[in-house]
C-alpha cells in the first residue's frame, strides 16, 4: 500500500469506527494534532486511543474525503468532518479541514489537522474539498 492508499484506508476505517484498525497504520510514536483538543498533541498509540475513546463516547464523527495528494514527504487530504449525536442528528456545523500526514517508512508518524482556509494557496489549489455527506457515506 502506498502512502495515499494508506491515508484513504485511515478514513475508511475511521468511518467504520475501526479505531484499532487506524492505529495499526500508525507508528508507535505517532503524533496527533487536531483542531478540537484543548490538551494539545497526543503522543503515541495509547494517548491517541484514549483521546478517541473520550471524544467518541459523546458523539460520532463522519469524514467525507475529497482529494488526497502526495506533496514532497507528506500526504495531504481535503476532508469534511461532521459530528452526530447518538440520535444521528448533526451537532454543530461541518468543518472543512486539511489533514497532513507524514510517515516513517510505511507507518503514519504524524497527523496534523488545519482549517482548510489556513492552508497556503499553493497547496489549497491542488485540493478539491468534498461536499458534506451523511453518516456512513464517504
Amino acid at each position: 500500500m502506498n502512502h495515499v492508499e494508506t491515508v484513504r484506508a485511515v478514513y475508511q476505517r475511521f468511518n467504520k469506527k475501526d479505531f484499532e484498525g487506524v492505529l495499526e497504520l500508525c507508528d508507535p510514536e505517532v503524533e496527533f494534532r487536531d483542531l478540537l483538543s484543548k490538551d494539545g498533541t497526543a503522543y503515541g498509540l495509547e494517548a491517541l486511543r484514549q483521546r478517541w475513546a473520550q471524544r467518541f463516547s459523546e458523539a460520532s464523527v463522519n469524514v467525507t474525503v475529497g482529494d488526497v495528494v502526495e506533496i514532497a514527504d507528506r500526504v495531504i487530504a481535503a476532508v469534511c468532518y461532521q459530528a452526530y449525536d447518538r440520535g444521528g442528528r448533526a451537532v454543530g456545523p461541518y468543518v472543512m479541514v486539511t489533514d497532513q500526514f507524514s510517515f516513517r517508512n510505511d507507518r503514519i508518524l504524524c497527523i496534523e489537522a488545519t482549517q482548510f482556509g489556513d492552508v497556503p494557496e499553493e497547496v489549497r489549489s491542488l485540493l478539491r474539498p468534498p461536499a458534506p455527506s451523511a453518516p456512513g457515506q464517504m
